[in-house]
Order: C-alpha cells, then sequence, then structure tokens
C-alpha cells in the first residue's frame, strides 16, 4: 500500500532527477532507442491529484470509485517513471488494481451508505519524471507483420470499437488515402497527414467543429474536426482499416501557464501505431495540428510536458463496474448503486523541479 504523506519532499526529487537514463526494453530497435536519447528534453514534476464526489442522490446505499493513477513506466516508449506515490485521503479499504489488458492502474474505494449532503474526497501525491521522444523511422526497416504480431496484436486490430468502427466508409476512406501504398511507415504518415489536413482541433477558433465527447470517428469524418480523441478515433479507424495495429493512451499535459495552480488542466489523448522493425511508435495529431511547425516532430514524436494515466477504450474496469463496459475512462469514473455519477471534480497541482532547486536541495542536504 502506498505511503501515506502529502507531498514529495525534495530529497526525494533529487534522487529522482540524477537516476540514469530511462529503461529501454530488451531488444529495442536502434530507432527506438533514439527515443530514450539524453539529448531530448527530460522533467520531473511534483504533483498533487485530487477527486471530489459532490451531490449524491439522496438514499444512495452504495459508491464505487475509480480514480486516475500514473502509469509507473511508459511500456511502449519507456518515457516515463513515478515514484514515492502516496495516497493522504481515501475512504477506509481503498486498494490500487490494475487493468491486465492495458496495463494502466486505478486508486479503487468504495463508501457504503454515505451521509447525506457528504462528499467524498480522494488526495494523491506522486513524482513523474518524463523524457520527450523521437523515434527515427526508416520505412525501408519495416514491412508486414508476422502471423505472430497479428495474433499478439489481435485487440489493437479490433474493427468493432464503438465510436471508431472500421466501417465501410473507413475503409473506403483508408483505400483512397493510402492508394496502392503497403509500408506500414508510409501509410501511417499519410494517414497521420491526412487528418491533420481534413479535421480541425476544437481549439482553433469559433469555425472548428466541437468535440463529440465520445471519441467519435464517424463524427469527426462527418464534420470535420472535434477534440483530440476523436481525431485519434479517426486515425486509428483509418489506420485500421489498412491492418496496422493503433491504441489510445489518455494523460495531462503540464503547461507552464498552469504550473502551480490547483485547477483541471482537463485531458490530452495520443496514438501509437505498430510497424514491424520499430515497435509502437506515438503520435499527437492534435499537437500537429495545432502546432505546425511541429508537425513532423508529432509522427514519431512526444514533448515531456505530459502524464500518462491510462490506455484504451471499450473497457472493463477492475474490479469491474456494474454498467456496461466505459467508452473513456478519463479522470475517474464514479458508479452509485451500479449507476454511472458524473458530478466529481478533479483538480491537479504541479511543480516543475528544475536543475537549480534540485542542486540547492542537494547542498542543503550535504550541510545537514
Amino acid at each position: 500500500m502506498p505511503r501515506c504523506r502529502r507531498f514529495v519532499p525534495l530529497a526525494a526529487l533529487a534522487l529522482l532527477a540524477a537516476s540514469p537514463a530511462l529503461p529501454t526494453a530488451a531488444g529495442e530497435t536502434k530507432a527506438s532507442s533514439r527515443s530514450a536519447s539524453a539529448r531530448l528534453a527530460s522533467a520531473t514534476y511534483a504533483v498533487e491529484q485530487s477527486l471530489t464526489i459532490k451531490n449524491l442522490p439522496a438514499g444512495a446505499k452504495k459508491v464505487r470509485i475509480w480514480f486516475w493513477l500514473p502509469q509507473e513506466e511508459d511500456a511502449e516508449t519507456h518515457a516515463q517513471r513515478v515514484a514515492d506515490l502516496s495516497v493522504a485521503r481515501a475512504p477506509d479499504g481503498y486498494r490500487i488494481t490494475r487493468d491486465a489488458a492495458n496495463g494502466h492502474r486505478y486508486l479503487y474505494a468504495e463508501v457504503t451508505n454515505p451521509l447525506p449532503g457528504a462528499e467524498t474526497r480522494l488526495d494523491t501525491a506522486f513524482t513523474v519524471r518524463r523524457k520527450a521522444v523521437s523515434v527515427a523511422l526508416d520505412p525501408e526497416k519495416s514491412g508486414p507483420m508476422t502471423d505472430g504480431e497479428r495474433a499478439a496484436f489481435a485487440r489493437d486490430l479490433r474493427r468493432d470499437v464503438p465510436w471508431m468502427p472500421v466501417d465501410a466508409r473507413a475503409a473506403r476512406r483508408a483505400r483512397q488515402i493510402c492508394k496502392n501504398e503497403t509500408n506500414p511507415v508510409r501509410q501511417a504518415r499519410l494517414l497521420y497527414d491526412y487528418v491533420i489536413d481534413y479535421a480541425e482541433h476544437y481549439s482553433k477558433g469559433t469555425t472548428a467543429p466541437k468535440s463529440s465527447n465520445r471519441g467519435d470517428a464517424g463524427y469527426c469524418l462527418a464534420n470535420g474536426g472535434g477534440a483530440c480523441t476523436d481525431l485519434h478515433a479517426l486515425f486509428s479507424a483509418l489506420a485500421r482499416a489498412r491492418s496496422i495495429p493503433t491504441r489510445i493512451h489518455f494523460g495531462t499535459r503540464l503547461t507552464l501557464q498552469n504550473e502551480n495552480k490547483p485547477l483541471d488542466p482537463g485531458y490530452r489523448c495520443w496514438v501509437t501505431f505498430y510497424a514491424p522493425g520499430h515497435g509502437w511508435v506515438p503520435c499527437d495529431i492534435a499537437a500537429g495540428d495545432t502546432n505546425p511547425d511541429k508537425r513532423d516532430f508529432y509522427f514519431g514524436g512526444l514533448d515531456e510536458r505530459r502524464i500518462l494515466f491510462s490506455s484504451g477504450r471499450d473497457l472493463d474496469l477492475v474490479p469491474r463496474q456494474d454498467g456496461p463496459p466505459v467508452n473513456l475512462f478519463i479522470r475517474a469514473y464514479v458508479e452509485v448503486d451500479g449507476k454511472p455519477h458524473a458530478d466529481y471534480e478533479r483538480v491537479l497541482r504541479f511543480v516543475e523541479r528544475r536543475a537549480a532547486i534540485i542542486k540547492a536541495a542537494r547542498l542543503a542536504e550535504r550541510k545537514e
């Protein structure tokens, strides 16, 4: 069980910042090894995150809560390391559970017979070190998947995921985009460029389509845009139509203007696709759309100002929820007497532990 204390000491942050480069997986290709290069930016953050459940219905008998916890490591890009996770406040009997299929974990808690008008709060704290990722893609080093790869990634090739099905319209559009191209890296780049050119992220102005609020590939295709989840759902449907496995990941951006401000910074998703010879390759299509000068970088690259919390969609949580599969696990999922309850507030505060601060902490420790 995590330690129950409020925040992470500078000594722990100094040790984390001084640790060696993030590990790479055995057998990792030369291209993906470059994603862990010391030349890429990295940052260490101290993070506090809380969840408050509000306005429970009168007579509620049982509240079930699944709350975001950061992934200890990003198994695909090796760009994240989490330390000193602590739970400062949670209902008695809380526990940490894990999604075996997607790898992310939850802070799970239950409340029986809550008092009328009472609020339930969960507080967590942790440090996270992120490294930017940049995979040096070479189409000549990639080719068709093996039978073993197709079997291993069958879930990532599903054509029936709600809101991003590989239907006749998606298959036709993918054929129009890729034409006779069969190389997975070149196809993925064609699809990436298509979504950026065709679809507008909702943040780009009043003329851009609003979010569908469900990660809807069909909505994105019909309306020419939406939120990041709509764009990545469209990319996933098109890629899977070309037999390219994809995964969607969910996290939070840690922007400079939000540092040390307790607020809900929202969420950001990104996608990875599988290319034989390279492994899982990250793309942030929303970032590529809103930052034209970094369009090439975000095909195979991620910046260091983000936290990875969860992956996948159409989920059975752990322990399983009473309701149907969860379309998107973002921030939290709450059930009251077996029914979804959306009235909750998530607040996150982070401070970046820059080199000067860590150096001062080390000097202070030496004097003690």
